[in-house]
């Protein structure tokens, strides 16, 4: 083994026991968190953050509030150990450039001057564009950040669909500050289709070579030297596999071959680093994001109502209106999962039975703690009158009027961003269960953003589950003496 390798194992080594160390001082923190027995703490509040005018309620949220940043930032401090090298260094240079950036305009006063040699790169999401769900969203963000890096762009996020991104999640202190504000990028700029790349993978595979300049660009050379670089998410053929693209790139004959494609590759998706996009997923995140103050408080108030703050928990997420395997015979659009109100027929109330009884029994199968309250969210409303009257330990979120609404979808441009605040508080809520069972798509993103959860999870929709307790299939099953 080489020296390099030996100290990268040393290194490795070294974070996991600090990290150990660290949760296990979390977890004697988090038991003293419970609804009962909240410690009494300062009554001043975040200014961003929403009371409730019920002083035990806020002295609990204030309490499990800084727990969840304390163990953010502890999680982000083992990120910087695990990140490769190339990422680690990107992160400090844009930190940097953003410093630059602020005493900039701290003197002139003009964040538009031209007088700043700064280059930037926008993932823009806006307005009648088709970008895809949170999950084909937030993929790529690994490879996001390699294209930034190749290109020495400032990386930043600009969202208008179905709200601006700064209502769901921020930057976190000490990671990647993505926001137009305090740069020099207008509106203007960001909704120009010249300076602009489709993220499809058909198409990004010349892209990113041109702009890492290892092909000529041709008549879109200029990509690769104008100021503000636009990169529009696109939800048909998502960057998801940027791991493919990578090496396609990297295996392409008469490519000029920068000096990271060989030996421990750029991302680490050499197989002998050990490291794949997905497991890197999560330290990507914890660079880019945490929630905003209002889904912050969005998902304490729905685990509170639930009564699985500080609790394990099971989840069971179900993407019941899915088009593509709903029978065309029954269902009335093949936009179901745009829609917030339609006509559930007896053919598709069974379909949705069986998906939901699939779900919980593939749950079953593998958790080993059926007495574990299991939290189920869905894109449907139906699960929730469903169990109402279950006798199986399942909560369901308590704010629902009626079917959770799609981010992407065009006809809720304009709704207040509360209106979509479960899909970003499902993810941060579903990262925290026990075990999980999911489905493809959606489900899958908050399994990328917490790897424990590897160790207990099931995608119900490849399988059929029969469960290993036989009356779960019936939610109405009779309460045992035992249950009473």
């Amino acid at each position: 083994m080489s020296r390099a390798l030996m100290t990268q194992s040393a290194k490795t080594l070294i974070a996991s026991l600090l990290f150990t160390l660290m949760v296990g001082l979390l977890s004697l923190y988090n038991e003293g968190i419970t609804l009962k027995n909240a410690p009494a703490r300062s009554k001043k509040l975040n200014k961003n953050i929403t009371v409730t005018g019920d002083d035990d309620d806020d002295e609990l949220f204030l309490e499990w509030n800084e727990n969840e940043q304390r163990t953010r930032q502890i999680l982000l401090e083992r990120s910087k150990t695990i990140i490769p090298e190339w990422m680690a260094n990107y992160v400090t240079w844009h930190q940097e450039q953003r410093r630059i950036l602020f005493d900039h305009n701290k003197i002139s006063n003009d964040t538009a001057s031209d007088d700043i040699d700064m280059k930037f790169m926008v993932i823009r999401c806006i307005e009648n564009h088709k970008c895809g769900g949170l999950s084909d969203r937030m993929k790529p963000l690994p490879f996001y950040l390699m294209v930034a890096n190749l290109t020495r762009r400032v990386l930043l996020f600009h969202w208008t669909k179905p709200s601006h991104l700064e209502h769901f999640l921020l930057p976190p202190e000490n990671g990647i500050d993505w926001r137009l504000e305090g740069t020099p990028v207008t509106i203007q700029e960001v909704r120009n289709n010249t300076n602009y790349v489709n993220g499809h993978a058909s198409s990004l595979s010349y892209e990113v070579r041109m702009l890492a300049g290892t092909v000529d660009g041709g008549d879109r050379s200029y990509l690769a030297t104008c100021k503000v670089l636009n990169v529009h998410l696109n939800g048909g053929q998502q960057v998801a596999e940027a791991q493919a693209l990578f090496n396609l790139w990297r295996k392409e004959p008469g490519q000029l071959m920068p000096a990271w494609s060989s030996g421990s590759a750029y991302l680490g998706w050499n197989p002998d680093a050990g490291i794949t996009q997905r497991e890197m997923l999560e330290d990507v995140w914890r660079f880019l994001f945490q929630p905003s103050p209002g889904v912050q408080r969005a998902m304490f108030d729905l685990m509170r109502d639930l009564d699985i703050v500080g609790k394990q928990f099971n989840a069971v997420q179900v993407r019941a209106k899915d088009p593509r395997l709903i029978p065309d015979s029954i269902q009335e659009s093949k936009k179901l999962d745009m829609i917030e109100n339609y006509n559930i027929t007896p053919e598709l109330r069974a379909y949705f039975e069986h998906r939901y009884n699939n779900a919980i029994a593939c749950l079953d199968d593998i958790s080993n703690h059926a007495e574990l309250p299991i939290y189920l969210t869905s894109d449907s409303k139906f699960g929730k009158s469903y169990y109402e009257d279950s006798a199986l330990p399942i909560r369901t979120p308590t704010f629902l009027k009626g079917d959770p609404l799609h981010i992407d979808s065009d006809r809720y441009q304009g709704r207040d961003p509360q209106d979509f605040y479960q899909a970003f508080v499902d993810v941060y809520i579903m990262q925290k269960a026990s075990c999980f069972s999911h489905s493809a798509g959606f489900g899958l993103l908050p399994l990328r953003l917490n790897n424990n959860l590897t160790e207990c999870e099931v995608t119900h929709t490849n399988q059929e589950c029969q469960g290993k307790t036989t009356d779960w299939m019936s939610p109405t099953r009779p309460i045992s003496a035992d249950e009473v």
